[in-house]
């Protein structure tokens, strides 16, 4: 069985920017928001950054508070970060997907209604 096919539940393709913060460091990191599942979500982001560390992530003007579970060298100075998504607030269980629902059109989708 696959990584993929071990998944809990699907992600969902995305191309957005986001402000990204960690705890206990100064100044935001500016990141892109690649995808998104109802656990967790992967950014890129332009440095490597320390798996357990806190973070909170604002998209769309939504935001959401994590722990880094992985970063991994795509590309030179590249990296795509794991960030695995504290589910529950105190209104109950947070929906990411339904929360980013309107930045999960695909980038070429986006363009097409903005020309039209």
């Amino acid at each position: 069985m696959t990584p993929m096919e071990q998944r809990r539940s699907p992600r969902h393709q995305i191309e957005a920017p986001a402000i990204m913060r960690l705890d206990g460091r100064s100044g935001p990191l500016l990141v892109t928001l690649l995808d998104v599942s109802a656990t967790g979500l992967r950014v890129s982001a332009p440095s490597a950054l320390p798996s357990g560390a806190k973070v909170t992530i604002k998209c769309n003007g939504v935001e959401v508070k994590g722990e880094i579970r992985y970063s991994r060298e795509i590309d030179g100075p590249k990296y795509h970060i794991g960030v695995l998504v504290d589910t529950a607030t105190e209104e109950g269980e947070l929906d990411l997907v339904a929360l980013l629902g309107p930045a999960l059109v695909p980038p070429a989708q986006r363009l097409q209604r903005r020309s039209a």
